[in-house]
This record gives C-alpha cells, sequence and structure tokens, in this order.
C-alpha cells in the first residue's frame, strides 16, 4: 500500500471522506496567500475530528514563530510542512522548538536540485519532492509534474514524499517511474480550488495503490 496525504482540507465534510477511505495524512494550510488556507474559525472543529483518526500535517511558507507557535498550541501537528525558503538550519530551528518532526518541500525539476536534497539531510525528518515552487504554486494554484526518474537518482536514506500535479491519470505512472511509497495530492482530487471530490478521492486512493496488489 501506497502512503498518501490529501492536501488543503478546509472543509469538515472532505477530512471525514478522506478519514473514512483510510488516507494516511490530512495536510492543512496556514499560509494566507494559498487558496486552500484554513479559515481560522474552523481550525478548531476540524482538528478535533481529526485527532487520533488520521495523521495531521501543518503547512507553513516561511513561517514566522509566531504563526508556529499559535497553531501548535492550538494542536499538535503530528508532522510539520515547510513548502518556503526555509534553509536547513531554520528547519531544525523549527523542529527544535516544538518538538514536533519536520518535513521539508524541495524542488526538483531538474537533476541539479538533488544537491539541495543533501543539504537538508541531516535536519529534517522527512523530504517532499516536489515540481517547481513558484509564486502560484504556493498560492494554490496546480502545477505541472516534473519528470519523476530524476528520483532515481537520490542515494540519500532519508523518507520521502512525492508530489507536484499529480492525479489519477499518472499516479500510477508517477509511482512506477519514482519509486515513491508516499504521495501528496491536492488539486488532483479537487472539483474546484479548496474543493474536495470523494469520487476523485476514491480513484486516486485505487490507481495509487494497483501496482501494489
Amino acid at each position: 500500500m501506497v502512503e498518501i496525504k490529501i492536501c488543503g482540507i478546509k472543509r469538515e465534510k472532505d477530512l471525514k471522506t478522506i478519514i473514512d477511505l483510510n488516507v494516511t495524512w490530512a495536510g492543512f494550510v496556514f499560509y494566507n496567500k494559498s487558496v486552500r488556507s484554513i479559515n481560522r474559525n474552523d481550525q478548531i472543529k476540524l482538528f478535533k475530528i481529526a485527532k487520533n483518526k488520521i495523521g495531521i500535517v501543518a503547512l507553513f511558507v516561511d513561517p514566522e514563530d509566531t504563526l508556529i507557535e499559535e497553531v501548535t498550541t492550538l494542536i499538535k501537528p503530528d508532522l510539520i510542512q515547510l513548502h518556503g525558503s526555509e534553509t536547513p538550519d531554520r528547519c531544525k530551528d523549527i523542529k527544535f522548538k516544538t518538538g514536533i518532526p519536520v518535513m521539508k518541500a524541495i524542488q526538483l525539476n531538474k537533476i541539479e536540485n538533488l544537491k539541495t536534497v543533501s543539504e537538508y539531510e541531516n535536519k529534517v525528518d522527512r523530504l517532499l519532492f516536489d515540481a517547481k515552487l513558484t509564486e502560484e504554486k504556493l498560492r494554490g494554484i496546480n502545477t505541472k509534474p516534473f519528470e519523476w526518474q530524476i528520483i532515481k537518482h537520490y542515494e540519500g536514506k532519508k523518507e520521502w514524499m512525492l508530489a507536484g500535479g499529480l492525479n489519477s491519470n499518472n499516479i500510477e505512472n508517477a509511482i512506477k517511474e519514482s519509486g515513491a511509497r508516499a504521495v501528496d495530492v491536492s488539486g488532483g482530487v479537487e472539483i474546484s480550488p479548496g474543493i474536495k471530490s470523494k469520487k476523485l478521492i476514491k480513484k486516486f486512493i485505487g490507481c495509487a495503490n494497483e501496482l501494489y496488489r
């Protein structure tokens, strides 16, 4: 089975859907410029539903310490995802201050980016290999996949997750070409930005696990 993360959860309906479908991770976005940023009025309600039922990921983009403290005080996420230009030392500092495992998103649209990966290996708990981290991407606008074969050249031992333009039409090839055992999807299971589709989620899960049946 493939470990699956559904990111950009905003609605109670969508959260309950992925819990019922035994999805591994629910990603909540704390970045105001993103169309998938979680409404503060919904935070407590959603986290109460998610607690002990699904892994909780809090996604930040170059966050201030005050925001991290506010979120981690309100909830205790299982994983912090850093999706901005955070340096290796900044990642390590956030992990130290919160006591929560950190996953760093790294642009991997060309083989040269693998040099960057090595700088983070001893500072974070997991890596997320993504397409180009443009401002549009950070705001939540869908991106195109990168060349998944690049990951075959990764020689590190750190656990990693694959992201970037994934959907039910390409996930099987993405897993086959990259060797991914953990994948992250957001726009690929939506009917509109921030609005998930149970039908698309079920289809994505089925296609993602096809190779391991």
